[in-house]
C-alpha cells in the first residue's frame, strides 16, 4: 500500500513539473501556466536570472571615468572620489493624484513624501472622457490638474496625460457614428489641444484598451484610430503618443492572451506601416488572481520590441484574493480582502521578479505603479502601502531593487595618473572630489556610451 502511495506521488510530482516547466520549455505555441499560489519562474535558481541580471548589467550601466588634475594640468594621484546617484535615467513611476498633491491633510503630506521618494516619472490620470463630460466636470477636472502641474515640474517629473480615448461608460455610445467620432474629436481639442496640458505631459495615452474595452473603437472602426493620432500629434507635436493594453504581460486567463496578444502586435504595425506617429506601446499590468510566468514575460516583451517602438509597463499592481465570491468584478476584487504574510511574501517576491524581467528588457523605457496607497487606489490591497502607510513586503522588494540594487553610490581614489574609474546605473550623478584642502562637486549624466568627466582643483 505504501508502495503504491509513494508511486502515484512520484507520478503526481514528475506530472507537476512537468506543468510548471512546459512555458518554457517548448517555445512560443506552449500554454502559459497560470497559478494562483505560485508563479513559474519563481525558484532562485531559474534559468531566466542569470540572464536578465547580464542584460542589465549591458544595457542598464554605463562605464564612469574621472580625471582629476591641478591648475597646472597635472594629474592628481590620491584624490577622494565620490559618486553619487542622483536620478535614474529608467522612469520608475506612479499614477499621481492631483487632489493629494493639491491637498494641505497629513495624509495629502505623507503622498507627496513618498511620490519623491520613491518615483521620477508621473502619469497623470484626469484626461478621461467621463472627467470631462459636462462643462462643470470639465472645469473642475481641469482645474485640479493645472494646480498640481506646478509641483510635478518643480520637481523635475516628466508627465504623460491618461487617456484619451477608452469608452463613454454612458449612453453616448448608441448614438449615431458621427455624433460619437464629433464627441471624440471635441474630447481630444478640449485636452491636448490646450496649450496648457500639451506644455506639460511628454507622452500621452491616445488609444486604451482597444482589444476588449473600447466601445468607441469597435463602433467607429479601427480606421478612425489614425485620424485620433493626428489630431492628438497635430496639437502636441513634440510629445510622444502611445497605445495602451491590458493583459499584453500580465493575464488573468489563459484563454484569449495570444489572441489579445496577436490583434494588439498587427494593430501597432499597421498604425506604423500607415505612417501613423505612434511612438510607444504601453502594458498596463495588473495581476489580479493570477500571475503569468516569468518566462512568458520575457518572450512576450522580445516579441513586441521588433515593432521598434518605446515601451512602457503602465499600470503594475497586484492582488491574489479576492474581496468576496460574488461574480460581480467590482465586488469581488475592489474591495478590502483578508491576506496572510505568505501571501504578502508571494506578491513581494513576483513584483521583485517581474520588475527584473521589465528592467531586463532594453526596449522597456518605464515601470509605473497604478497608484501606491490603498488610501486611493482603484483596488484595495493593490499598491504597496496600507492604508496606515505601512511597508508591505511588495514595497520593501521595490525600494531594494530601485533605491539600493539599482542605485549607484561608489567612493575611490585617482591612480598615478589622476584617473578613477568605475561602473554606475544610467542616469544623473554629482560627483565630488577632495584632495588635501580643496574640494568641488560637478553634476553628470552618464549613458550607456559611458560618460568622461574632467575635474580641476
Amino acid at each position: 500500500m505504501r508502495l503504491v502511495m509513494k508511486t502515484k506521488l512520484t507520478a503526481f510530482c514528475f506530472f507537476v513539473a512537468i506543468i510548471l516547466c512546459s512555458a518554457a520549455a517548448f517555445g512560443e505555441d506552449a500554454e502559459p501556466v497560470i497559478l494562483k499560489d505560485s508563479y513559474v519562474g519563481r525558484q532562485p535558481d531559474a534559468a531566466w536570472r542569470k540572464a536578465a541580471s547580464e542584460r542589465i548589467e549591458k544595457y542598464r550601466k554605463g562605464d564612469l571615468t574621472v580625471s582629476v588634475c591641478d591648475r597646472d594640468g597635472k594629474p592628481l594621484e590620491g584624490a577622494e572620489v565620490s559618486v553619487r546617484m542622483k536620478r535614474h535615467a529608467f522612469w520608475f513611476g506612479s499614477r499621481v493624484d492631483v487632489r493629494l498633491i493639491n491637498s494641505d491633510t497629513e495624509d495629502a503630506a505623507k503622498y507627496r513624501e513618498h511620490f519623491l521618494e520613491l518615483f521620477n516619472y508621473a502619469t497623470v490620470n484626469t484626461v478621461y472622457y467621463f472627467q470631462w463630460k459636462t462643462p462643470e466636470s470639465a472645469r473642475a477636472t481641469l482645474d485640479a490638474t493645472l494646480q498640481a502641474i506646478p509641483w510635478l515640474r518643480q520637481h523635475g517629473y516628466p508627465m504623460r496625460g491618461h487617456t484619451l480615448v477608452w469608452w463613454f461608460k454612458d449612453e453616448n455610445i448608441k448614438k449615431p457614428k458621427q455624433q460619437i467620432y464629433d464627441r471624440v474629436v471635441r474630447h481630444i481639442n478640449e485636452t491636448a489641444g490646450n496649450p496648457a496640458l500639451a506644455d506639460a505631459f511628454d507622452e500621452w495615452d491616445v488609444q486604451n484598451e482597444p482589444f476588449s474595452n473600447s466601445d468607441i473603437l469597435n463602433k467607429l472602426g479601427r480606421e478612425k484610430l489614425v485620424d485620433f493620432f493626428n489630431l492628438v500629434h497635430k496639437h502636441d507635436p513634440s510629445a510622444k503618443l502611445f497605445l495602451n493594453e491590458c493583459h499584453l504581460i500580465s493575464q488573468l486567463h489563459q484563454k484569449d492572451w495570444k489572441r489579445r496578444q496577436d490583434f494588439t502586435y498587427e494593430l501597432v504595425k499597421e498604425l506604423k506601416d500607415k505612417g501613423v506617429p505612434i511612438h510607444g506601446l504601453g502594458f498596463q499590468s495588473h495581476h489580479v488572481g493570477a500571475l503569468s510566468p516569468i518566462p512568458d514575460i520575457l518572450r512576450n516583451m522580445d516579441r513586441f520590441a521588433e515593432l521598434g517602438l518605446d515601451m512602457q509597463v503602465t499600470e503594475y499592481d497586484i492582488k491574489l484574493r479576492p474581496a468576496s465570491d460574488t461574480k460581480d468584478w467590482t465586488k469581488r476584487w475592489r474591495g478590502p480582502s483578508p491576506t496572510t504574510p505568505e501571501l504578502e511574501q508571494l506578491e513581494a517576491e513576483y513584483t521583485r521578479d517581474f520588475l527584473t524581467a521589465v528592467f531586463s528588457n532594453p526596449g522597456m523605457k518605464a515601470f509605473i505603479m497604478w497608484g501606491f496607497w490603498d488610501g486611493c487606489h482603484w483596488m484595495y490591497n493593490g499598491p504597496i502601502f496600507r492604508k496606515d502607510w505601512s511597508l508591505k513586503p511588495s514595497g520593501r522588494a521595490y525600494k531594494d531593487l530601485v533605491l539600493n540594487k539599482w542605485w549607484t553610490r561608489k567612493d575611490g581614489q585617482t591612480d598615478k595618473s589622476g584617473v578613477y574609474m568605475t561602473r554606475g546605473f544610467l542616469g544623473d550623478y554629482e560627483i565630488t572630489v577632495e584632495h588635501k584642502d580643496k574640494s568641488r562637486t560637478v553634476e553628470a549624466a552618464l549613458g550607456r556610451n559611458g560618460k568622461s568627466v574632467s575635474v580641476e582643483l
